[in-house]
């Protein structure tokens, strides 16, 4: 795949602004800025970042995306609010350069740092987590999700207390709930019917549904 391509892809992203609501205050607390393939020709979001790795050019892409999609909420005006982009480490070779790329980037659009919001996604250890953490102050808002709630990731979670923790399923959430020593807010994403009510009562302090 050329870099033609790729800049063609860019152009065919779409962008989905998510709703992230307080359970409690029914406000809009942010947004979480979902990345939509379905113009693209590809099956998957999958399939376009191990085609962006095969070719080197994964960071090159990705700091577009969040260009345009950065760009795009300013122009809705939701720039004020929280911003949840997913950020993949299990796909990023540099931490230090990417990051810098990133400041330089919301300096760009003045967005403040504290209204972005980094979902960590392909979290597999703590190896695979560790150099990006020296890449944030220690009052970075980090979210990790699609972690299988199990005991090492309770221990990860526990130690590396990040504010936000995602969960899709009462299981996993329950799971989290019992380790009294996690203080990380959870936000739970529906995906079938389930009362606000009852996941008030189960300790879940925001929603969004995707």
């Amino acid at each position: 795949m050329t870099k033609l391509n790729f800049r063609e892809l860019l152009n065919k992203v779409t962008f989905d602004f998510i709703p992230v609501v307080n359970l409690k205050t029914k406000e809009i607390y942010g947004y979480k800025i979902i990345k939509n393939f379905s113009n693209t020709g590809f099956s998957s979001s999958e399939e376009v970042y191990s085609l962006a790795d095969e070719n080197g050019l994964f960071e090159f892409f990705i700091l577009k995306l969040q260009e345009k999609s950065y760009k795009l909420a300013l122009e809705k005006g939701f720039s004020e609010k929280k911003l949840f982009y997913t950020l993949r480490v299990d796909y990023i070779k540099d931490p230090d350069f990417f990051f810098e790329s990133v400041k330089n980037l919301i300096s760009n659009f003045n967005i403040p740092s504290t209204n972005l919001i980094y979902e960590i996604k392909g979290i597999s250890g703590w190896d695979s987590i560790s150099d990006f953490l020296n890449c944030f102050d220690d009052d970075s808002p980090l979210l990790f999700k699609e972690l299988k709630i199990d005991s090492s990731s309770l221990n990860l979670i526990e130690n590396l207390d990040p504010k936000f923790v995602e969960v899709c399923s009462l299981k996993d959430l329950k799971n989290l709930k019992s380790d009294k020593n996690i203080k990380s807010k959870t936000i739970f994403k529906i995906t079938n019917e389930i009362s606000e009510k009852e996941l008030v009562d189960l300790g879940v302090d925001f929603i969004y549904k995707h």
